[in-house]
């Protein structure tokens, strides 16, 4: 019945039809263009590529069924570019199914990034499961310490939230925008905000 909806809707609207039909080509093309430049690229069914997405370094990078990138009514979606990067040969960024990104966000594992299922993530969101640089004045041209970043299920991060090495977010937690989130663990169904960022109050149903 929705494909016969969905059919009715384009012979009414030719304009949609043709939109849909671009859309699923251009998805098309990045997933044969991923597959062929990195292998270990995984793009799974029904992913959709909303803005331009950029999947980069030697690594792995999976996104599971049902993920959208880009949003054409967010902020930063003319001209900006959203960027998944697995950066040396055993970096893993995971994305489970149904999770929606907003625009310009930078996903950046040296290590492992795996984000949950059903997650809303708002737009110019950065991820960085390491130091870029080390800490000591003589070791600024080495990487520094590699850690991780776990995002349960069903969390929605704000917009301009910055998450740093081994940061734990339990599952249907918020990140308030703006914040930058330093290692720790945070509880299931909390609200966490602030820089550096703390859980600033237990979501109860009825909130």
């Amino acid at each position: 019945m929705k494909n016969l909806d969905k059919m009715i809707k384009g012979i009414k609207n030719p304009h949609i039809a043709i939109r849909v039909i671009l859309n699923r080509l251009k998805n098309f093309h990045k997933r044969i263009k991923y597959k062929i430049l990195n292998r270990k690229h995984m793009i799974r069914n029904n992913v959709s590529f909303n803005q331009k997405t950029v999947l980069s370094g030697k690594g792995t990078v999976i996104l599971n069924d049902k993920v959208s990138i880009g949003y054409k009514l967010g902020g930063n979606y003319h001209g900006c570019v959203s960027e998944f990067q697995a950066r040396y040969s055993e970096s893993k960024i995971t994305v489970d199914k149904n999770t929606a990104f907003n625009n310009s966000n930078f996903i950046l594992a040296a290590n492992k990034i795996e984000i949950g299922s059903n997650c809303n993530i708002g737009a110019n969101v950065t991820m960085m499961d390491f130091e870029a640089h080390g800490t000591h004045p003589d070791a600024r041209s080495q990487v520094g310490e590699l850690g991780e970043i776990i995002i349960g299920n069903n969390v929605w991060i704000g917009n301009n939230v910055i998450i740093l090495k081994n940061v734990h977010i339990g599952d249907n937690s918020i990140i308030a925008a703006g914040s930058v989130v330093l290692k720790g663990n945070y509880p299931t169904n909390t609200i966490i905000g602030g820089n550096p960022a703390k859980v600033v109050k237990q979501i109860k149903r009825g909130d």
